[in-house]
């Protein structure tokens, strides 16, 4: 099994920093990254929000990979609903070619409502939508010459002359959390970003019905909000209230898969306190260690999504913390893995 960072650049509500100064730091973990052996930089995209979420994830991936030579760059999750298909396929493309080939696409299909209404865009119609602007995307990518007529885009005669440098494609994700996307995703040949899921059973079989070996499918695991630090206290001293202000961003746009947030002061002592399904891993290496084999040692993934540069941690404790997991995990979870 492979370990990734699952990026996004925030402040911490109540205590902001210059966003110059939060770029540049995510920027230098990225890079350590690299250094450390992680296998992916996942990167999302979320609009309009209080904590200066990262709108735009295109534009910090390249500068990630101009700063990198062997991690791999991906968005997880870009809101595809909200972006012209063939732009998309031509950052992407460039994006790839920039790269030397280590660009994937995790997509998602389900825009929080606050963000469709800027964007004019109906809730009932982003999954049809995102479906949709995939298969343009791919035609983009693999036709020299394409006409498309679907429900929601029109053309005629494309040629799209820049092609990515992997082919016959950048690999393809889909953050399927109901059986409907799942379903869809393994029919189209896609991966499964959100692995272990709700919709992860769904993927598999339907993976089986499609004719294809699940084994041979990418699947990622959720976002896994995790901190390690010298002691149990300084972890969580460090990491509770930006795991907190995690959960309340979610929970305050309404999101599905958010539980009942604790009050201050009291997640270290809440069981199973997490995000869509996976614990928070907040502790020493030999606790954190423990915990993550307990869970994952047989999971059917190829990669986890650890979340580790939380709104508002100083960089210095960001560092320690993937570097410990890199030196005295990273080795072990190597050899992890189950059946899918």
């Amino acid at each position: 099994m492979r370990a990734a960072i699952a990026a996004t650049i925030r402040q911490l509500p109540g205590r902001p920093q210059p966003l110059v100064d939060v770029y540049r730091e995510h920027l230098e973990a990225y890079v350590l990254a690299d250094e450390l052996g992680f296998s992916h930089v996942w990167l999302a995209e979320h609009h309009f929000a209080d904590d200066a979420h990262n709108c735009s994830a295109m534009p910090i991936l390249a500068a990630v990979a101009a700063r990198t030579r062997r991690i791999r760059v991906g968005t997880y999750i870009i809101l595809l609903a909200f972006h012209h298909p063939i732009l998309v396929a031509e950052d992407a493309a460039t994006l790839d070619l920039l790269s030397n080939g280590r660009f994937d696409l995790a997509v998602g299909a389900g825009p929080m409502p606050v963000e469709c209404e800027v964007f004019g865009l109906q809730p009932k119609e982003s999954f049809a939508r995102t479906y949709e602007a995939l298969e343009v995307v791919q035609k983009c990518w693999t036709e020299e010459v394409f006409s498309h007529h679907g429900r929601y885009f029109h053309f005629d005669n494309v040629r799209m002359t820049t092609k990515p440098v992997q082919r016959p494609h950048p690999p393809i994700l889909m953050a399927a959390g109901g059986p409907q996307s799942a379903q869809k995703a393994a029919q189209r040949g896609y991966g499964l970003a959100m692995g272990m899921g709700p919709a992860h059973g769904v993927y598999v079989e339907a993976v089986r019905a499609a004719g294809r070996d699940p084994a041979q499918m990418p699947i990622v695991s959720g976002p896994i909000g995790i901190h390690l630090a010298d002691t149990t206290q300084q972890a969580w001293d460090e990491a509770e209230e930006p795991l907190r202000a995690w959960l309340e961003f979610y929970r305050r746009r309404n999101a599905p898969f958010v539980p009942p947030v604790p009050p201050a002061g009291e997640f270290r002592r809440t069981p199973g306190i997490g995000f869509a399904g996976m614990p928070f891993f907040v502790g020493t290496v030999t606790e954190v260690g423990e915990r993550l084999r307990a869970m994952f040692v047989r999971a059917p993934l190829d990669e986890m999504a650890l979340y580790f540069h939380l709104p508002g941690i100083p960089f210095a404790s960001v560092a320690q913390s993937m570097t410990l997991f890199a030196r005295h995990i990273l080795p072990e979870l190597r050899g992890w893995g189950g059946p899918k």
